[in-house]
């Protein structure tokens, strides 16, 4: 986040104007999540108080906003071997290796993706804030492949924006289990945290979102079939949640695979170290120049030799 503060005194005009509207209206080159992460922080006062980003502003309302210094060299660079596949000025794509989480977390004590992008890049956007810096999206640990960064905070809003606004487009690769009656087909459940389990996504949430993800079969073997996956919305374990409900999980995947040991032969589950889920392709525009960017990571090794074995 930035260092800088900025003052405000409200005018007759901003009555009644929500103080999140009257953030995003006054700090043009912030974007609404960062005013609201800003907000939920008690980086915003109002008369000298913290307050909701709901809150209805009155005249002459003093509102002073302090974001906290960018700590982002607290974290330690660690060279971890990552495969770049496109860098700018603006941004960096990599093809991130698993098992290899984005950035810490609950329960996350070995070194991240944030690591590895300290040790090769100079400059990462601030706004992901101190522990997710230049991190604009994010893959599971288990889930290898393409990920755009953000080099700079300019950077960073545009392809928020983007991904928001879904101008992002993405496609996976997943190996499951069966094979589909239909060659292609679009899935749209509704998903959120378990009720029971918050360690799952299901349909069995109190707050379920809207998910969208469009399939198409790209290879069938004997009991398993190659999927292209492109999900429309970004909800957490979409993919893996989505094809489960469709009857066909992902192979070797620990949590939504229940069911389905019994498809696979001892020599199989040997080689089979983590779900197969690779996000093959990105597309979007450049932050800065607006060209844009069609870019794909190649399937790692140990995602190749169960291809292999299949195919044998």
């Amino acid at each position: 986040m930035d260092s800088s503060s900025w003052q405000f005194i409200v005018g007759v005009r901003a009555v009644s104007t929500r103080l999140d509207r009257f953030l995003s209206d006054n700090l043009t080159d912030k974007s609404r999540s960062y005013i609201a992460k800003l907000i939920k922080g008690g980086y915003v006062l109002c008369n000298n108080k913290k307050t909701k980003a709901s809150y209805l502003l009155r005249e002459k309302d003093l509102i002073i906003v302090s974001p906290p210094k960018l700590q982002v060299y607290d974290l330690k660079p660690v060279d971890i071997p990552i495969e770049f596949i496109f860098e700018d000025d603006d941004i960096a794509v990599i093809n991130k290796p698993a098992p290899l989480s984005v950035h810490v977390g609950s329960g996350i004590t070995d070194p991240t993706l944030v690591n590895a992008l300290l040790y090769y890049c100079k400059n990462l956007s601030g706004i992901g804030g101190i522990m997710r810096p230049g991190i604009v999206h994010r893959l599971d640990k288990e889930t290898s492949g393409i990920m755009v960064v953000a080099k700079n905070d300019l950077a960073h809003r545009n392809l928020s924006n983007q991904f928001s606004n879904r101008e992002i487009k993405k496609s996976y690769l997943a190996l499951v289990h069966g094979i589909p009656r239909d060659e292609k087909g679009l899935i749209d459940i509704e998903i959120g945290r378990d009720k029971n389990n918050k360690t799952k996504i299901s349909q069995n949430s109190n707050s379920p979102k809207s998910a969208i993800t469009e399939w198409e079969l790209k290879e069938a073997f004997d009991k398993f079939s190659l999927i292209e996956a492109r999900p429309l919305t970004g909800r957490t374990h979409q993919i893996r949640v989505h094809l489960s409900l469709l009857g066909h999980p992902i192979l070797g995947d620990k949590v939504y695979m229940k069911g389905f040991n019994s498809n696979i032969d001892n020599r199989l589950k040997k080689i089979v170290k983590r779900h197969f889920l690779h996000a093959e392709s990105l597309s979007f525009r450049h932050p800065t120049n607006k060209n844009e960017i069609q870019l794909s990571a190649k399937l790692p090794r140990d995602l190749d030799i169960i291809m292999e074995y299949l195919g044998t």
